[in-house]
């Protein structure tokens, strides 16, 4: 993917072409990197996700709406994006911050570049602009949100599954990272069915964001009956 097909994956082309650049290029790679875009970002994503939550769920209080605004803005959230644009092949990183097969060692750098994306359209076009964006790579996550209460969400899962005697989940983890750089992906299954996968710098959260992912199946409602 070059950099014009991936505006038009995003939906956008920028008048400043640079400020694309810049968001695309991690600081291992330059001293131009994406981090005061990706701090630009990070605020917008949080807005837009915040009045599209608040205006869909006007019975939601404070904290559900809180709860569900992380659950959208969080690097598990980020890394799906990241991977509808294909954001990979077009980091500018540092030799030292890619494997031997091309990959990012640290998932962290594709999630922080989504950001710099949506900072670098604000610049570059405004907030509406910077809104369109968010709205159309957040829709498959947004269109399956439902609201939620402050627990966590493997003990939701656990009274559900419960509930209905179908038994505890049960949670697999594969450690991927290095001594300095932890990550860990956690699988949740019911017996020997997968009902969803999260990514996590710790076990408890790739796990916690293995639960809300298997909350959210199509599995686990019909499951549930």
């Amino acid at each position: 993917m070059n950099l014009g097909t991936f505006e038009h994956t995003i939906g956008y082309t920028f008048k400043q072409p640079g400020l694309l650049k810049r968001a695309l290029t991690h600081a291992s790679k330059s001293s131009e990197h994406l981090e005061r875009q990706e701090f630009l970002g990070d605020a917008v994503l949080g807005l837009v996700i915040a009045e599209y939550l608040f205006q869909q769920f006007p019975d939601s209080d404070e904290g559900d709406l809180s709860k569900m605004r992380a659950n959208m803005v969080c690097k598990q959230a980020l890394l799906k994006v990241s991977q509808s644009w294909e954001l990979d092949a077009l980091l500018e990183v540092g030799d030292g911050e890619r494997k031997k097969h091309g990959g990012l060692k640290s998932i962290s750098i594709a999630a922080n570049a989504v950001e710099a994306v949506i900072g670098a359209v604000f610049e570059d076009k405004g907030f509406q602009q910077a809104k369109d964006i968010v709205l159309k790579a957040w829709k498959p996550l947004l269109k399956d949100v439902q609201p939620i209460n402050l627990r966590d969400a493997k003990s939701a899962l656990q009274e559900l599954t419960q509930s209905k005697a179908l038994g505890l989940p049960r949670y697999v983890i594969e450690d991927f990272g290095t001594l300095h750089s932890p990550r860990f992906q956690a699988v949740c299954l019911l017996g020997e069915e997968r009902l969803g996968s999260g990514l996590g710098e710790r076990k408890k959260e790739a796990e916690i964001n293995a639960a809300q992912d298997a909350l959210n199946s199509k599995k686990i409602k019909n499951l549930m009956g």
